[in-house]
């Protein structure tokens, strides 16, 4: 009898402790995950995996959420078109505009529907020295998609402490720690380098750009050589003159690279070019100077030729 009566009275206290256990389940916070090549972290949505070919999250290739971080140097320049009537002008359909904070930096998100039957969600933010962009995409039909896509947007958290790897969906590596030119940011699918790593308006500033493609077959230095001179008179270069050039190999690379003279905007312009390959990948390095050309050069080629692939 005396068995049954502490049982009974320890019953309570077991339920008590049951409820307590279940309502800190309920509670759970959910885990929270760093997507690769960024400084963001996000609530992933439910069935997304990080993605394969760009930086951000995907569930197939039209449910995806992209990330472009850095996206530009200044968030008040990359935010001033950002607007409801600026995207209802492009004929989408505004279901949602909001400005808010991600932590301390100010921000602009919206929602859209476009006339071809998807729904896009658009975050930027950023300070006077950054601004990191969002974009998410799913079928119109899909609202399970739609509100996980915009609870992960709006999910985020932004660290400027955390080294991110601009290579993570890349096929290649550059070593930049010993070189005057940092990667900067992605652009599409450029990767940038600047002085220090620092955006700057200045269109006048040294810049070292690489380009990925993929070739069906090897090109020949002619090709390339012809490839060339058209990019540089799409950039509105004149009076081209080719200092140099030469078939290389670089790290055990089959490599072709050309020093080239003239004018852009009318002043006296350098492009630096390396053209490395191997396995059907490729990459164009190019480097861009208006001023100090020997300098430039020899740190165009130190960082050129740290260049590997994976």
């Amino acid at each position: 009898m005396k068995h049954t009566i502490l049982l009974l009275l320890a019953l309570p206290t077991t339920l008590l402790h049951a409820q307590a256990l279940d309502s800190l389940a309920a509670k759970k916070v959910p885990t929270r995950s760093f997507i690769p090549g960024t400084h963001i972290s996000m609530i992933l949505p439910q069935g997304f995996k990080y993605a394969k070919d760009f930086t951000g999250v995907e569930k197939d290739d039209k449910t995806f959420i992209r990330i472009y971080d850095p996206y530009e140097s200044d968030y008040n320049t990359s935010s001033a078109a950002f607007s409801r009537p600026m995207f209802e002008n492009k004929g989408l359909d505004v279901f949602t505009f909001k400005t808010l904070n991600v932590g301390r930096y100010p921000a602009k998100y919206a929602g859209m529907k476009s006339s071809t039957g998807y729904k896009n969600y658009e975050l930027v933010f950023g300070d006077t020295n950054f601004s990191a962009m969002l974009y998410g995409h799913c079928s119109v039909n899909d609202e399970t998609a739609g509100k996980s896509i915009e609870d992960a947007i709006l999910s985020i958290k932004y660290d400027n402490k955390i080294k991110a790897d601009p290579y993570v969906h890349g096929y290649f590596t550059l070593i930049d720690s010993s070189s005057t030119f940092k990667y900067a940011k992605l652009n599409g699918d450029v990767f940038d380098y600047t002085v220090g790593g620092k955006m700057k308006k200045n269109n006048d500033q040294a810049m070292f750009t690489v380009t990925p493609f993929t070739i069906d077959k090897p090109m020949t230095d002619k090709d390339i050589k012809k490839s060339l001179e058209e990019i540089y008179k799409q950039d509105g270069m004149t009076g081209i003159k080719v200092k140099s050039e030469s078939s290389d190999k670089v790290n055990g690379y089959d490599a072709y690279q050309s020093e080239v003279y003239g004018k852009m905007n009318g002043k006296q312009t350098l492009i630096y070019q390396l053209t490395v390959a191997k396995d059907g990948k490729a990459l164009l390095i190019m480097g861009i100077a208006k001023t100090d050309f020997d300098k430039n050069l020899d740190d165009f080629k130190k960082l050129a030729y740290t260049v590997n692939f994976k």
